[in-house]
């Protein structure tokens, strides 16, 4: 028996929804950082290296387009969280993908302040990696983000970022499993959303 709680159900839970474990990395190739949500780490346990299908990070490193990587993304996470771990983090990539803003709109937060924290965290990214993409913000259950959206787009302008257009991919019929989060078929989509802009920084 499992005990709720323990790592070895932890453990156990990730296999069984693994796409793949990254727990060597390759020697030569490009290495992808995701900070976000759980939009990013959905049914990953990325702390114990498992990779959930659910996951758009998922569908680039099981395909072995990176050498090597990490999911950063934390469930719950709002976007001065995903701020601040970006200033903590000791991290370099090749490309490093910023994605939050989803809970913020749950628990009210204004756009001016999600911006500017996104601002600093592409800012902050852009110091530690060749490539920065942010991603548009899924708006959470009777919230809309065309204004934040806009500011993302506008933010990425200023500052050299690529974009991906989750939003849009996820406000498509049938996109999410509960109204925000990705299926897999979903998931897959963003991936290609972020291919198309890590491929379009040249």
């Amino acid at each position: 028996m499992l005990i709720p709680g323990t790592l070895t159900r932890d453990f156990a839970g990730g296999v069984a929804n693994a796409e793949c474990a990254s727990w060597f990395g390759r020697d030569e190739g490009s290495v992808l950082v995701a900070y976000g949500d759980s939009i990013t780490e959905a049914d990953s346990r990325a702390h114990l290296g498992l990779h959930g299908e659910e996951s758009w990070y998922s569908h680039l490193i099981c395909e072995d387009e990176f050498a090597d990587g990490r999911n950063a993304a934390v469930q719950g996470q709002t976007s001065q969280q995903v701020l601040d771990r970006l200033r903590a983090d000791d991290v370099e990539a090749d490309v490093i993908v910023v994605g939050a803003g989803t809970n913020d709109l749950r628990l009210g937060v204004d756009t001016a302040t999600i911006l500017r924290n996104l601002r600093e965290a592409v800012r902050v990214a852009s110091r530690r990696a060749d490539v920065v993409v942010v991603t548009t913000v899924q708006p959470w259950h009777g919230t809309e983000a065309d204004e934040l959206n806009e500011g993302v787009r506008a933010l990425a302008a200023d500052a050299g970022a690529q974009v991906a257009d989750f939003a849009a991919i996820l406000a498509a019929p049938e996109a999410t499993t509960d109204g925000v989060h990705p299926t897999v078929a979903s998931a897959g989509k963003l991936a290609d959303e972020v291919r198309t802009a890590v491929t379009a920084a040249g």
